[in-house]
């Protein structure tokens, strides 16, 4: 899990443009998700076409943390080197992030 010392750096990694992906189904990502967040459920990461390159940080989140555990592995796996989980919407609110619908 991520500690409070690099929820900075995490915004500012995410405000120069690095991926966060809601890895949730459309249904939950429509009932709210984090702002800019990318929507690629996690049964999809398999052969998802994923819009970074191999050594760009990736955020990964879901509702309860297991799904974006998944997720980053599967990344691991396909050759992506920096995946990182930040849990799940409690964990996200808990770091600032902000929702929408």
């Amino acid at each position: 899990m991520v500690s409070r010392m690099d929820i900075a750096q995490i915004q500012s990694e995410l405000a120069q443009d690095v991926l966060l992906i809601d890895v949730r189904t459309p249904e939950e990502y429509a009932e709210g998700h984090v702002k800019d967040a990318l929507l690629i459920p996690h049964t999809q990461f398999f052969t998802a076409d994923i819009p970074a390159k191999k050594d760009d940080s990736i955020y990964l989140y879901c509702k309860m943390g297991s799904r974006a555990e998944f997720a980053a592995g599967v990344l691991k796996e396909r050759g992506y080197t920096k995946v990182t989980t930040l849990g799940g919407l409690g964990d996200m609110e808990a770091l600032g992030f902000k929702f929408e619908k």
